[in-house]
């Protein structure tokens, strides 16, 4: 295997500066690792988790709302500590059980 040379000052998160033969060095243990069976070569799933409980793609539902009900939302999904969406899939389920 071929090293790409590193073309500009990199640091590591202890302080360490990765030169070129630090690289190789990295690169040759990680090689050693995957080949051992000690690790992987392949990256996490993009995105979010399914909702679905297996490895598909959830539905997605998209509407328009007003600014005012935006601004609201955003400030009560910020005090219960979750997200927009989180919240308003809250609502949505409520809505369909007592509808339902």
């Amino acid at each position: 295997m071929t090293a790409r040379k590193v073309k500009e000052t990199v640091t590591l998160m202890d302080g360490t500066v990765l030169d070129d033969e630090a690289a190789d060095r990295i690169v040759a243990e990680v090689e050693e690792a995957v080949l051992a069976g000690r690790g992987s070569t392949s990256f996490p799933r993009k995105g979010r988790p399914s909702l679905t409980g297996r490895a598909a793609a959830s539905p997605h539902v998209g509407f328009r709302v007003s600014p005012e009900l935006r601004d609201e939302a955003e400030a009560i999904a910020r005090e219960r500590g979750v997200t927009v969406s989180a919240l308003a899939r809250e609502a949505l389920e409520q809505f369909v059980r007592k509808a339902g």
